[in-house]
């Protein structure tokens, strides 16, 4: 029974995975958060070094 269930629960994962949007406002959003914090630790080191 386990032979069954788990590879069609896998399917069933991967096109759900690939069904999300990918550009949507939330993602943006949280892109940009994520540039500024990135931009803020490359200066902090570059003064360190």
């Amino acid at each position: 029974m386990h032979f069954i269930v788990i590879p069609i629960g896998l399917i069933l994962w991967y096109l759900a995975y690939e069904a999300k949007p990918i550009n949507d406002e939330a993602t943006t959003i949280w892109e940009e958060k994520n540039f500024a914090k990135r931009i803020k630790l490359m200066d902090i080191l570059k003064e360190t070094f």
